[in-house]
């Protein structure tokens, strides 16, 4: 059986969804099994547990021979990297107990450095974390995902422009689509293996800014026009659209950081390449 945390969300989903159609029983782990009645009519087996729930999480993960464990940071954290390092020590001390055997870790490009990539800094703790907690460990480091353009699509659609932090404009850089994060989760849940292991995940190609909007401009049927969002009204906009200070604080130095290639792959363990393009993953958020 392959326990998945965040089985509603975009990569959880993506795994849950692989992981049953290649036959597996599956364990969908969420907050509100009520709300999620829709994947046990696919046919997961819903247990209730929150991140930071080390009872709960031994239950659920209880009888599980793999599973698939993320950390998202949460929006309204007064201090992200304190309200991170609880759950992650909640989940790795559930594994232990549970004595699940092989665990896959959603992790980022840039994990591997302990200072400058901003609000990834939470995802090297929960690294650190999470080793030692199962014998067969397997880290998937991906790099920024395209849905994360999601926040400004209706910006584009409706004044034509598509406003971005990823600066320069005509920088490619690396970017994959969550559903290849969820189904590369599926594959490796399935690879158990002695120690620990880094799977380098990016998407088919780099992309820019000016090709983000290009494509979105294709889909909308309409000229968009990718535009620099200036750094002073990255975090009061962060803020507005919901996030703690803390949170808005370093989800921007993770812009610096990537737009002064500071949050790239370090060069070790295995690299994969989803198949998912920008412009494909644009229209399903579209749609």
């Amino acid at each position: 059986m392959f326990a998945i945390l965040g089985a509603t969300g975009q990569t959880g989903g993506a795994a849950l969804a692989a992981a049953l159609a290649a036959g597996q029983t599956v364990k969908a782990i969420v907050r509100e099994p009520g709300r999620a009645t829709a994947l046990a009519d696919k046919g997961a087996v819903l247990a209730k547990a929150d991140l930071d729930d080390v009872e709960a999480l031994t239950a659920a993960f209880a009888g599980a021979e793999s599973a698939y464990v993320l950390n998202p940071v949460p929006h309204a954290a007064e201090d992200v990297f304190a309200a991170a390092a609880r759950n992650g020590a909640a989940i790795a001390e559930a594994i232990r107990r549970a004595g699940v055997p092989h665990v896959v870790a959603l992790s980022s490009s840039g994990a591997h450095r302990t200072e400058g990539t901003g609000i990834v800094r939470a995802l090297h703790d929960f690294e650190q974390a999470l080793r030692g907690a199962a014998p067969s460990l397997t880290f998937i480091r991906a790099t920024e995902f395209m849905e994360n353009w999601g926040s400004v699509l209706a910006v584009a659609a409706e004044h034509g422009i598509l406003p971005s932090m990823r600066q320069p404009l005509d920088a490619a850089g690396e970017t994959v689509s969550g559903l290849d994060v969820g189904r590369q989760a599926a594959v490796e849940l399935a690879r158990p293996h002695a120690g620990e292991r880094i799977v380098n995940l990016k998407g088919p190609a780099e992309y820019s800014s000016e090709e983000a909007a290009q494509a979105l401009g294709d889909l909308l049927g309409k000229p968009v026009i990718a535009v620099p969002t200036p750094r002073a009204e990255w975090e009061p906009g962060l803020v507005a659209a919901g996030l703690s200070a803390s949170h808005a604080r370093e989800l921007a130095g993770l812009y610096d950081a990537m737009n002064a290639g500071r949050a790239g792959f370090e060069d070790v363990g295995e690299t994969r390449r989803g198949k998912v393009t920008l412009k494909e993953a644009l229209a399903g958020l579209l749609g």
